[in-house]
């Protein structure tokens, strides 16, 4: 039954003094309790309401008749107050009220041996034409008895002329005598059973989160079809933790933040269903670039949850995505960590889209047939200098080699030199060594100003001062092996000559030469570099090229 129909009888309910007694049945957590109290307290502020008073009753924990009734009493609140818990002060100003109804009636309390069981019953007897709301009857206490209970209710509304409301939880445990007794007692029975959109709309229909950020939310609950209002409400919390954080950042972010934690939440909170895969089977997915991705042993209810993960739009988790499915665990967020993430996160975001722009302007070239070269290059020219630093290498060769291609080669190494200038802090992005060359970098201008770069990039080190460092160690740094690698057969017979210590000096040497038993370019070129300068102090003196020879260098005799 939708929530309108729901809506509307409730009005219909609220809005009539005939005594009856209704019943609203649905799923545990969709928003039982949420929606009456909600559509109470707008029929109150619509002035629908017959009758005078209300009382709320949760039977949890309640173990005999006398304690609901008293409790009913106890909880009675004028309808104008709705919206408003019972309280001291409500309590007070009922029994003050009650206590007067009795002293007018002649009636001396004092007479009584028990005071306190007549102040019970007659403040049953109080219960006029009262709206009455009982919750939770699954969760009544043991010695309570839900005939009983109904027989209190067939009372209150056939003596007492109150109406009458039961919120219950379809398919629990311990409604047999209910299912049994109902017709006797319940004029009329609901099932509460809405939408994934409806609950979302229950939830958040007074969240303070912004629009954009309601949207996704709604979207992505939606999209898992979850209806439970405990857990909505718990993602809302999450999601409502972090706003203060996002203001600064990309949507692209807001809309991560939103997505995976809904995500997450629902596998954390739901994890003992069959159909919800749990978090921890989320977060280990590995990333697939085609679409589902079965692996040889995945059981049926693992290729469900992949495909139920893949249809709601995640592919994998990133560091961030750690970040947050941590906080549904733990309940909160560390801001410091946070904003360390969604920073690095936003950086990337904002690569990616600039990228986008300076690869958009490259349609101009790829996607026509038009004499336009002119227009060409100056797009690329303009969108590049403008984003160049999200711009990857092998992006930078392709428009170095266009404009060559186009005569255009004043513009080709002024692009070059850009790149560099803009770029020179991210040394590494310039190593012979790494990703960019790895890439296949083909254009030798390119080639030669990025070494240059990286080279003078590294050398913050004399030769001298890394022998210092690493002599007599397993271990060193790449940028130490081309400061050593780029250092001249000069240098190296100043550096063995000028060490004092005997020590060091057998160090520095062994240091050099034991370099040439590592496969790589660098090491090698250490070693012969270092043994050419060993042989040249050999040939100095005849003393020398027996210290020479002490190291293990052959020396043409």
């Amino acid at each position: 039954m939708s929530i309108d129909i729901i809506k509307e009888q409730i009005n219909r309910f609220l809005s009539s003094g005939t005594p009856e007694v209704m019943a609203i049945k649905g799923k545990w957590g969709v928003g039982k309790t949420y929606s009456w109290n909600k559509f109470l307290k707008e029929a109150k502020d619509a002035d629908r309401i017959n009758l005078k008073k209300y009382s709320y009753v949760s039977l949890f924990g309640i173990n005999s008749l006398d304690s609901l009734k008293y409790e009913i009493f106890e909880k009675v609140i004028g309808c104008n107050l709705i919206g408003t818990n019972a309280n001291l002060e409500t309590f007070k100003n009922h029994s003050t009220d009650f206590v007067k109804t009795t002293l007018k009636k002649g009636l001396d309390l004092t007479k009584f041996k028990s005071t306190t069981h007549v102040i019970e019953s007659l403040a049953f007897l109080s219960l006029n034409e009262t709206i009455i709301c009982i919750d939770d009857l699954e969760r009544k206490g043991k010695s309570l008895e839900i005939k009983d209970v109904l027989g209190l209710v067939s009372l209150l509304k056939e003596q007492k002329k109150c109406k009458v409301i039961f919120l219950l939880n379809d398919g629990e445990d311990g409604l047999e005598d209910y299912e049994k007794y109902r017709e006797k007692v319940i004029d009329f029975e609901l099932e509460f059973s809405p939408t994934a959109e409806e609950c979302a709309h229950i939830a958040f229909a007074d969240t303070s989160l912004d629009g954009y950020t309601s949207q996704i939310l709604k979207e992505s609950t939606v999209k898992l079809n979850i209806k439970n209002i405990r857990i909505l409400k718990k993602i809302e919390r999450l999601i409502l933790l972090t706003a203060a954080y996002l203001k600064d950042y990309e949507n692209e972010i807001t809309h991560q933040v939103v997505h995976s934690l809904t995500l997450f939440s629902w596998c954390y909170y739901c994890e003992r269903s069959e159909d919800v895969p749990t978090l921890d089977f989320v977060t280990n997915l590995e990333r697939s670039f085609f679409g589902i991705e079965f692996e040889e042993g995945d059981s049926d209810k693992h290729k469900k949850w992949k495909t139920t993960v893949y249809e709601y739009g995640y592919r994998m988790t990133d560091e961030f995505d750690s970040l947050l499915s941590k906080a549904v665990r733990t309940g909160y967020f560390v801001e410091t960590e946070f904003k360390e993430k969604a920073s690095k996160k936003n950086k990337e975001v904002i690569a990616s889209k600039s990228a986008q722009s300076f690869y958009d302007a490259w349609n101009l070239y790829c996607d026509s047939f038009d004499d336009n070269q002119s227009e060409v290059v100056n797009s690329i020219y303009e969108n590049f200098k403008k984003y160049t630093k999200f711009i990857e290498p092998h992006s930078l060769e392709s428009t170095v080699s266009l404009f060559r291609e186009l005569g255009e080669d004043d513009k080709a190494e002024e692009l070059i030199d850009l790149y560099i200038s803009d770029r020179k802090e991210e040394s590494e992005l310039f190593n012979p060594d790494g990703f960019s060359f790895f890439c296949g970098l083909k254009d030798q201008s390119i080639i030669d100003k990025f070494s240059a770069t990286y080279q003078a990039s590294v050398v913050s080190e004399s030769a001298e001062q890394i022998l210092e460092r690493i002599a007599g160690k397993d271990g060193w740094n790449p940028e130490d092996l081309i400061v050593l690698s780029n250092t001249a057969v000069s240098q190296y017979c100043e550096i063995f000559k000028g060490v004092r210590a005997g020590d060091q000096r057998r160090s520095f040497v062994k240091t050099c030469l034991q370099f040439g038993q590592v496969q790589d370019s660098n090491c090698k070129q250490i070693a012969i570099t270092a043994t050419d300068a060993l042989k040249l102090i050999a040939k100095e003196s005849s003393i020398n090229k027996l210290r020479v020879k002490g190291y293990g260098v052959q020396l043409n005799d």
